[in-house]
């Protein structure tokens, strides 16, 4: 057993004390079934197939877990962050009770697996509550009314009480019966080896480089003993950034980084149950046990654009906000950040690829990754095997996204303005401007590079060119990683992809010569005489494609 490596960036979640084993790196050639990514929603998946008798294999460039599973809250909520009233404009009363069924559905099977085998994950039934924000104006309070309506007409059991279980007055709140927490990573470790008991395969520390058309499909490897390949029927990208779906999925949905504080707290001084708020940004908050027994407050929310905020100011703002309004915390004992793929209408994409025949895709979990990757395990296994789940349709990645046409637009938006980075100068001028533990983006000629410095001067050098849409990265310093702004593509502070979209890692640099540029090392052009200058600029600037309603 190891504990759980830091694979998201260099903080440190408050389930890091979870140790999960090591799997074996050297896949066999050949499967029936490959699971891309070991997360919530890949190891469901498998453990359902394999349940089934189907040969399965799980592949992960990191630990199980060690991507955003470890970096959630753990939040079990049929009450989803997106409002029901919101998803019954975009889906019909209909849509919306398939939404809140199957995240019930979800909760339950966590449940039942809990108790079928054996996992010990500090599974918990609790009330969730939604509440206005400290010091909101009173016309909020309508959110709250419209909210309890359409949850009521979705099915769930929710009432209006006068308050929220939180030391200062909340003001009327929506009470949502029957959600539920865990320990994420020990629930995926007890998954697991669930799914190795029943004959399926895991390995770790097997990076995916690329999934090729054909009946079986190829699946390119990358592992410590060199590069290989995997031939399988059918691919399940279950890899959060669906690097799979190169245009599709990206411009249908839009990357944000979360941020997480934990507090200690007095044993029993607040309710355990789930409470988030109506605000922008909202904050979500849930009591949780403490490595070393107690209470701990675990508090979330500042989200912005990947790439487009201001990361190392976050938490600060996150803790203010908390001993404002809590003032009876303690000593912060955790600080994270998270990724979360918002789609345009809400809803998780979850079923065929949009891009390849025989490819199964999982992304989008908007802010409830815990249920909509068990959601996930549920219905990809049925589709599989000939059958229709009737939740297929509302989470079908095919489906037409007119219905949040404003959405896409700010958000399409907000992916193509980081572009005219290729015609700003980088970060610093020279490497000497940077300090050690740190990285920072320069300009040479017409290239940018990605250069960090690590704890003993030396710098590493990267293309600074995202290797999906050919965004400029830019450096996160509370994460030490290199992050895409336009599509949420993540790098850690060596150019090792991190986050899809993006298939493949930073293009390593040439040593640079004192009278010349460096260059990629992989050059992708030609250079028809002396003066033309190849650069990694990018031809185009992706648009929205256009769609049609069925």
């Amino acid at each position: 057993m190891r504990t759980m490596p830091k694979d998201g960036g260099v903080s440190s979640s408050l389930w890091i004390d979870a140790d999960v084993p090591a799997y074996d790196s050297a896949p066999e050639s050949e499967t029936d079934v490959c699971v891309i990514g070991a997360g919530i929603a890949g190891l469901t998946v498998a453990f359902e197939l394999a349940r089934r008798g189907v040969r399965v294999s799980v592949l992960d460039d990191g630990p199980i877990g060690g991507g955003e599973t470890g970096r959630t809250t753990a939040h079990l909520a049929s009450a989803v962050d997106d409002h029901y009233y919101e998803l019954e404009q975009k889906f019909g009363e209909g849509g919306a009770k398939i939404v809140a069924e199957s995240h019930s559905v979800a909760i339950d099977y966590i449940e039942a697996m809990v108790r079928e085998l054996s996992i010990e994950c500090e599974f918990e039934r609790v009330d969730g509550y939604l509440i206005e924000p400290p010091g909101h104006h009173p016309d909020q309070r309508r959110v709250l009314d419209r909210e309890l309506v359409a949850a009521q007409r979705a099915g769930l059991e929710c009432e209006m009480v006068s308050s929220g279980p939180l030391p200062f007055d909340t003001g009327p709140a929506l009470r949502f019966a029957n959600q539920a927490q865990f320990h994420p990573m020990k629930y995926l470790r007890g998954l697991a080896a669930g799914v190795v008991e029943l004959g399926g395969k895991i390995h770790t520390g097997v990076h995916v480089q690329s999934v090729d058309k054909g009946q079986p499909l190829t699946i390119g490897l990358k592992t410590r003993l060199g590069d290989g390949r995997m031939l399988a029927r059918v691919a399940i990208d279950c890899s959060n950034g669906a690097f799979t779906s190169q245009l599709n999925l990206p411009l249908r949905q839009a990357p944000y980084r979360t941020y997480v504080l934990a507090f200690a707290i007095p044993t029993g001084s607040i309710p355990r149950a789930l409470v988030w708020d109506t605000g922008d940004p909202y904050h979500y908050i849930r009591i949780a046990r403490g490595a070393q027994g107690g209470d701990v407050l675990v508090v979330g929310g500042n989200d912005h654009r990947v790439g487009q905020g201001t990361p190392e100011e976050q938490w600060g703002d996150l803790e203010k906000w908390t001993r404002q309004w809590i003032p009876q915390v303690g000593q912060v004992v955790a600080r994270w950040s998270g990724q979360v793929i918002e789609p345009a209408d809400y809803l998780a994409h979850i079923g065929r690829s949009p891009d390849m025949e025989h490819v199964y895709v999982v992304t989008g979990d908007s802010g409830n990754g815990m249920t909509h990757g068990t959601i996930a395990g549920l219905m990809i296994p049925e589709m599989l095997h000939g059958k229709h789940p009737r939740w297929e349709r509302v989470y079908d990645p095919k489906r037409s996204h007119l219905h949040a046409a404003g959405t896409l637009l700010k958000e399409a938006t907000q992916s193509s303005a980081p572009y005219v980075d290729w015609l700003r100068p980088g970060d610093v001028k020279s490497v000497d401007e940077i300090r050690p533990g740190e990285g920072a983006t320069m300009r040479h000629g017409l290239h940018l590079i990605a250069a960090y410095k690590d704890a003993n001067g030396e710098c590493h050098m990267r293309s600074a060119t995202c290797t999906h849409l050919r965004g400029v990265v830019r450096w996160n310093t509370a994460e030490k990683t290199w992050d895409c702004p336009c599509h949420g593509s993540r790098f850690d502070c060596y150019g090792r992809v991190l986050n899809g979209p993006a298939p493949s890692d930073l293009m390593p640099l040439e040593a640079p010569a004192h009278d010349r540029s460096p260059e990629p090392v992989d050059k992708r052009r030609k250079v028809r005489d002396e003066d033309e200058v190849a650069t990694d600029a990018p031809a185009l600037i992706p648009v929205l494609p256009m769609e049609r309603e069925p």
